[in-house]
């Protein structure tokens, strides 16, 4: 399971840097190897789609087209791992039911091919293959550029900018069960529970939040996260330090939830 330590896929070989170091002042972050999913794919092999489905992938946000119109939802990717959480629909997909796509749900992780991507799930098993192969035809409920590939930008780049590696007074380990927001009066109820079903539930004592995580055995770490409320709260923002953490590991018994820079988001202790 990637969520129990699964060692990180191998996905992309990046170049190497020039053979002179420029100084630190001058140093530019390395983009993620999940950068080149940013494009417009044809998905094949994926349970239940038909022959005419892409998936648009852009900066933190999906387009999945089938026949009755787009999908949308969020995602996350890093060095080999990959979540995906449907949100909402456009034309015929938008109806009274919720839309689901129960495949993209499973993504886990991915696979570089030699003409796209596999996408894989927990166990690391095929779930879909992504190529470049046409486009969806446009639809009256979105603007024409969502069936288009998406431009990557400054801003694509900085969002996928490289985490940094866990740092050194840290170890990796397992992150699933419930957990409380360290030196907070419990009573309050801030805290997460990493399910074991790669799905999670947390609170900061007064808003709730809830997504699908993963995590693999460097300590790389993603979260995502769907609408919560925004009550003022006594407690601490444990749902915030899950969805904009990128590194997970251990202080002793203490979990410690890091940004991409390696910056310290907050600590948690067993609930």
């Amino acid at each position: 399971m990637f969520r129990r330590l699964l060692a990180p896929l191998v996905v992309i070989a990046l170049l190497a840097g020039c053979a002179s170091t420029p100084p630190a002042a001058e140093v530019v972050a390395e983009d993620s190897p999940a950068i080149e999913l940013v494009d417009l794919w044809r998905v094949t092999g994926a349970e239940g789609e038909s022959a005419d489905t892409w998936l648009r992938l852009d900066a933190g946000e999906f387009q999945l087209w089938r026949d009755c119109g787009m999908i949308q939802g969020s995602w996350r990717a890093s060095n080999g791992l990959m979540l995906a959480s449907v949100f909402g629909a456009s034309g015929g997909c938008g109806t009274d039911t919720a839309p689901t796509a129960d495949w993209l749900e499973s993504v886990e992780g991915y696979v570089q091919t030699s003409d796209g991507f596999q996408l894989v799930d927990a166990a690391g098993s095929p779930v879909a293959t992504l190529t470049i192969d046409g486009a969806p035809d446009p639809i009256p409920d979105a603007a024409d550029f969502y069936a288009e590939a998406p431009e990557v930008t400054d801003e694509t780049r900085a969002y996928f900018a490289q985490a940094k590696p866990l740092p050194g007074s840290l170890t990796p380990g397992s992150l699933e069960g419930q957990w409380a927001a360290e030196g907070v009066d419990a009573s309050l109820g801030a805290g997460v529970d990493f399910a074991a079903d790669g799905t999670w539930t947390g609170s900061d004592g007064c808003n709730g939040g809830s997504g699908r995580w993963a995590a693999d055995a460097s300590g790389g770490f993603l979260a995502t996260s769907g609408v919560s409320t925004l009550m003022a709260c006594e407690g601490a923002l444990v749902p915030s330090w899950v969805a904009q953490a990128q590194l997970a590991g251990f202080d002793g018994d203490v979990l410690v939830l890091l940004d991409s820079d390696g910056v310290e988001l907050g600590r948690l202790v067993t609930g």
